[in-house]
This record gives C-alpha cells, sequence and structure tokens, in this order.
C-alpha cells in the first residue's frame, strides 16, 4: 500500500454557511493529523486570495464561487501543490449556480492532466422524478442535464465516495452505472462525539423540542410550527426552539418570510439563528425531543442535522425521505412520519412526550447505531481510500470494491 505525501482538498470553508463546507472542516481537520492536507477553498464574499493554517489543515483560498475561471484558478493551484491524491466535494450548487456546475467537468478533465488520482465526494444523488424547475419543459432539460453530469463526473473520477449504499444503488440503477460500481465507496457522514454533559440540566420547565439545521424550504419547518401549535395546547409550558439559518446557496425568501413570521411572536416558540458550538451542545442536553424537518423526497443524501445530534442519546423525529430512510428504521431508532402532516407530526411529539421510556429506547439506539461513525474513523476510512487509489496508475486494473462497499 502506497504512503501519502500530500492531499488536496476543493471544497467550501468556514465561515461560508453550507452543510459541505461544515462536513470538509471536520473531516480534513481529522485527517490533517494523520497526513499532510491543503485544503482549496472558496474566497468569502468580497475578499482577497490567502492561506492560513487552520487546526491540523492549511487552507488556501483560491476560488470564487460563481466565478467561470474556477476550474482554472484551482487547476493553477494543484500543479503548483503537486499532491499525491486530489480529493473534490461536489454539491450541485457548491461552486455556484447558473453555468457553474456545468463546468465542474471541465475541472475534473484539466485535473486529469496531473495524472494524480481524481476522488470525488458526491453528496446529493438526485433520484426519481424531482421538481427541478416550474416550467416543465426547463425541467425536463434540466433532469437530463442532472443525469450527464453525473454520470460523467463518475466517469472521469478515479473514485467515487457516497455517504449510504441507497446512493450506490441510485447511481448504479438509476444512472445506468454498473460497470463503474467498483469506483463508487461508500464511506458514512462523520458524526460529532457528544459534548461532555452539563452538570445542570434546566429544570422541569415543560418539555423542550429542539430543531436544528439551514432554514430551506425543503425542511418545511411550517408544519412543525402547525404541529407544534397543537402539541402546546396539551403541553401549555412546552417549548419549541429553531436553531439555524439561512443556507448561503438559497435566495432567501422562505427564510425572511419564516424569520417575519417568528418575529411577530409566537409564545413559546423560539427562534435562534446561527449558535456557537458549546450553546447548541447545551441545548441538545436540555431537550426532551429532537425535530430534524424534510420534505425533499428526491434527495438521497446524507443529513449533518443528524450527524450533530446522534451521539447524544437524544430521541428524534424526521420526515420520512432519503436522508434519513436509508440510515434509520422507524420505531426503533427514530420516529419517522410524512413532514407535511401537521397532525401525524402533533401525534409524533405526543407519542415521545407521553412515555418517557420510548424516548430513552429510541435516544439509545441512535446512539449505538451511530457509535462507529465519529469522525476520527471516518476520517481514517479515507485515508485508507487515499492509500489504495496512490497506486491506482500502477494497479488499476488490479483495484476491486472493499469492504467500504458493504
Amino acid at each position: 500500500m502506497c504512503e501519502l505525501v500530500k492531499i488536496c482538498a476543493v471544497t467550501t470553508w468556514p465561515p461560508h454557511p453550507d452543510g459541505i463546507s461544515l462536513y470538509s472542516a471536520q473531516l480534513y481537520g481529522q485527517i490533517g493529523k494523520k497526513v499532510e492536507v491543503k485544503v482549496l477553498a472558496n474566497i468569502i464574499d468580497s475578499g482577497e486570495e490567502g492561506s492560513g493554517v487552520e487546526g491540523d489543515c492549511r487552507v488556501v483560498r483560491c476560488w470564487r464561487r460563481g466565478s467561470i475561471t474556477y476550474p482554472f484558478k484551482i487547476f493553477s493551484r494543484v500543479l503548483a501543490e503537486k499532491p499525491d491524491i486530489i480529493h473534490l466535494q461536489h454539491g450541485w450548487l457548491l461552486y455556484g449556480d447558473k453555468i457553474c456546475p456545468l463546468l465542474f467537468p471541465l475541472l475534473l478533465l484539466l485535473l486529469r492532466l496531473t495524472r494524480r488520482p481524481i476522488i470525488v465526494t458526491i453528496h446529493t444523488v438526485i433520484g426519481g422524478r424531482p421538481r427541478l424547475h416550474e416550467r416543465s419543459m426547463v425541467n425536463f432539460i434540466a433532469r437530463i442535464i442532472v443525469m450527464l453530469l453525473t454520470r460523467v463526473i463518475v466517469k472521469l473520477s478515479s473514485m467515487v465516495i457516497v455517504h449510504n449504499n441507497l446512493m450506490r444503488r441510485v447511481l448504479r440503477n438509476l444512472y445506468s452505472l454498473n460497470k463503474d460500481l467498483w469506483k463508487i465507496f461508500v464511506i458514512p457522514h462523520g458524526v460529532k462525539e457528544a459534548a461532555r454533559k452539563p452538570r445542570k440540566i434546566l429544570g422541569d420547565e415543560g418539555i423542550k423540542i429542539l430543531s436544528l439545521g439551514f432554514i430551506r424550504k425543503s425542511k418545511g419547518i411550517e408544519y412543525l410550527i402547525e404541529a407544534f401549535k397543537i402539541f402546546s395546547a396539551v403541553y401549555p409550558k412546552s417549548s419549541l426552539i429553531i436553531v439555524g439559518g439561512r443556507h448561503a446557496h438559497d435566495n432567501g425568501k422562505y427564510f425572511e418570510a419564516l424569520r417575519r413570521r417568528l418575529r411577530d411572536g409566537m409564545g413559546n416558540i423560539i427562534f435562534t439563528g446561527f449558535i456557537d458550538e458549546k450553546t447548541l451542545d447545551n441545548l441538545i442536553w436540555n431537550s426532551e425531543i429532537i425535530v430534524l424537518p424534510s420534505v425533499g423526497s428526491h434527495y438521497i443524501e446524507a443529513s449533518g442535522s443528524l450527524a450533530r445530534v446522534a451521539m447524544y442519546g437524544k430521541p428524534i423525529i424526521c420526515g420520512r425521505v432519503p436522508k434519513f430512510t436509508a440510515d434509520l428504521e422507524d420505531g426503533k431508532d427514530c420516529i419517522m412520519i410524512e413532514f407535511d402532516n401537521p397532525e401525524k407530526l402533533a401525534e409524533a411529539l405526543l407519542l415521545l412526550a407521553r412515555d418517557a421510556g420510548l424516548r430513552r429506547r429510541i435516544g439509545r439506539n441512535l446512539r449505538n447505531k451511530f457509535r462507529d461513525r465519529v469522525w476520527s474513523k471516518v476520517a481514517e476510512q479515507h485515508i485508507d481510500l487515499f492509500k489504495d487509489a496512490a497506486g491506482i496508475r500502477q494497479f488499476h486494473a488490479a483495484l476491486a470494491p472493499s469492504s467500504l462497499n458493504h
């Protein structure tokens, strides 16, 4: 197995507010403890190029989201760095909107000139018949483009990482990539180890319900608000705390409308916006129930919010969508519902509120399921795959699916 010298990682990076930047900071922070990592990150807003050390990584701000020059900026920097492995994060709007997603294959073609292994982590696989645009003809064209781009990305990559077996099956079946299945590996989304439990948990003022994550239309948070109104009629001292903010890739209309609604006064519903990690840790510990909203049925991915709370032993209610059905089992490690039904959601809240034993059992099962997915172990899986890939030029034909596929 080849030893690694340097990895070049291409991704967005905090403080850019998207899930992949948060994911990357956790992942490369752990990988950087074992091997050299140079992160080629996005330039923030109107800022300039620059570099600095963040934790165990050196971060180089060298490309700008939304610029059609981003493939050339990244390629130029990779040439200067001379890495052993190039690892790219892929999200549909990660590098910008409009024409920018179409330029990602160009970036891969340029990087192939380096003759270095190119590994792409695909964070979202679009399945079924999604509504990508209001106009039928534009929607049809968009779906064809998504199909073609996904196939090209897999074909041009040395290896591809996805977060669950459902994503891999959809790539094989829906995208007709059966012949490329050998290069598609499953490494789960890392989860945060639980912070130390506070000595004092807040008093019994009532049931505390926590919802966290980016405030997006695909979450259906308005249904949670309606469900909580039903719930709070039975538990008037209860409170709902909504933690999160606008996602960088959204236009902000949904977020602003929801924020105005909450600002107008919803009694025992509290909207915090983004908060620091320690405050969030305390909120998780002080909550009896955690709700992870989602109504996005065509997006197959992993949930960053689930990864944030899974190790705390708290019961969760989540939407019956692929990001949760791929990893969770209804009634065992979660309560799973059709999230656009406030009455059913209220029933699930009441069920957990009335049964402390059920809350403990679901929380315990959830924690046990994710115990082997903490970031340090996920980083080790990446390093093992990188080491395998480092010999891909000499041993391409000998590469076979590893245990990561199963």
